[in-house]
């Protein structure tokens, strides 16, 4: 296993992309890694993909919370707060979809960056070594332990 904190520290050094701009041709397709999310300068997640980084981080980028937690934690904490009453009664109606509202706030609202590791045990390992990091650090993450 990779040393992690080398890894994290290098993470922290990768540029951000905008989701905006997804997909991403330069993020290689099968490969474990680990990534951050950002609101503006704002640390909210940690993640990691076990084996396919570009699948995990589309994922996200659609927006959708079926099957993404990511995108349901993006739902709940950051975009349900700021929906109309009008919004909201569209959606029990099922005449507006919250996946669309969650998907432009992911395209317009959060970057990533991320870095590629060896394996799913390292990229595990540097996922909740960074977790822990960032909450010490008192960053407010969508995700916890």
């Amino acid at each position: 296993m990779q040393d992690l904190e080398k890894l994290w520290d290098e993470l922290n050094r990768q540029p951000l992309h905008r989701f905006a701009d997804w997909p991403n041709r330069d993020v290689p397709k099968g490969q474990p890694g680990v990534y951050l999310i950002y609101q503006g300068n704002d640390l909210k997640y940690v993640g990691m993909a076990s084996a396919n980084l570009y699948g995990r981080l589309t994922q996200h980028a659609r927006g959708r919370r079926s099957g993404d937690q990511f995108c349901v934690y993006v739902s709940d904490r950051l975009v349900m707060k700021n929906l109309t009453d009008e919004q909201i009664k569209g959606i029990s109606l099922g005449t507006y979809s919250l996946d669309h509202q969650i998907r432009d706030f992911i395209r317009t609202e959060l970057s990533y960056c991320y870095v590629l590791v060896s394996d799913d045990p390292t990229a595990r390992a540097l996922e909740r070594y960074g977790l822990q990091i960032a909450k010490g650090q008192g960053a407010e993450l969508l995700n916890t332990l």
